[in-house]
């Protein structure tokens, strides 16, 4: 390996800048004194539409290091497209993806590598083991989540597993091949494929700073990632249209039979009431999960692209 190419995405992150580029900059010194002094590399940063002074800040850092390479988007773009935009701009024969909020171990990029130049493996990845620092409920819904997902999903997203991670150039081109609009890299690095070294961690607080994930945004990333990488839904949407339907018939039966041999009165609006409108809610769930999927074809017809790069700094050809 010459290039090392680490991507950053970032999002009202200027108090946590300084101090992770301390922290990154000994891991690359590290690793050019213990592992091999000829490795270069390149810190991507991608501003994704802050508020703050993180452009500021980088700009300044890029002052000090000329290594240091900065996309800032026209406006807040999402995650999700700061790790295309990274990805698609890296020159590294190994990229390593991680946030700027100091929650993921920085420590780990070293060993990172260290695997990696062993050739072991394509992929090393980082786990976290518990979620203790989290809240209850969003702990619980997050379980809840991966749960379903390994379920109905095509390819299998482990629990505590971060986007936090060390790829091959191979692999970058395998998961920049994908060309969904609505990407959740998640199930986009499982479903790649490729050998892969799983590492541990415990749990890191937010040293400063807010995240910029609400409980609301997660939600919606969550319904993303299930209806991307699965069609389960549709076919559960089917089947529960015809178990209804066969039960809504047999019932008439019974009813036209009880009628007409037993004499009983045929029963009052109350519930027929209840199955209309028991039905009438199935329908709408139906409905609404085919307009989930009609909505990612439309998005995915317009052609629009994932962001807009409003400054790219020290990008050379």
């Amino acid at each position: 390996m010459s290039l090392l190419s680490i991507v950053v995405p970032c999002y009202n992150e200027s108090l946590n800048l300084s101090k992770f580029y301390t922290c990154i900059h000994h891991q690359i010194y590290t690793i050019q004194t213990q592992i091999n002094p000829k490795i270069c590399y390149e810190l991507i940063f991608i501003n994704d539409g802050s508020t703050d002074d993180t452009l500021q800040i980088l700009n300044h850092l890029q002052q000090q290091d000329e290594s240091i390479k900065i996309i800032n988007f026209s406006r807040n773009f999402g995650k999700e497209s700061a790790i295309l935009a990274g990805l698609q701009n890296s020159k590294g024969d190994a990229i390593v993806l991680i946030d700027a909020d100091l929650q993921d171990p920085i420590e780990l990029i070293f060993e990172m590598v260290q695997i990696y130049c062993s050739n072991k493996t394509d992929i090393v990845c980082v786990k976290r083991t518990n979620r203790k620092g989290e809240s209850q409920i969003r702990a619980a819904f997050s379980e809840v989540f991966y749960k379903i997902a390994q379920l109905i999903s095509e390819v299998r997203i482990q629990s505590g597993i971060r986007d936090f991670r060390l790829m091959s150039k191979e692999v970058v081109e395998a998961i920049l091949s994908l060309k969904e609009y609505h990407r959740f890299s998640k199930a986009i690095f499982e479903w790649v494929g490729f050998k892969k070294v799983c590492l541990e961690y415990e749990y890191i607080p937010r040293e400063a700073g807010i995240s910029g994930w609400s409980f609301w945004k997660l939600f919606k990333y969550g319904i993303e990632g299930l209806v991307s990488f699965s069609t389960l839904p549709l076919r559960l949407a089917f089947i529960f249209g015809f178990i209804f339907s066969m039960v809504s018939f047999a019932y008439g039966a019974w009813i036209i039979i009880d009628t007409l041999i037993f004499g009983s009165d045929v029963k009052g609006y109350p519930s027929l009431m209840c199955a209309i409108i028991f039905l009438g809610g199935i329908q709408l769930m139906g409905l609404g999960i085919i307009g989930e999927y009609i909505a990612r074809i439309y998005e995915q017809t317009k052609n629009r692209p994932h962001f807009i790069i409003k400054e790219n700094y020290d990008f050379k050809e």
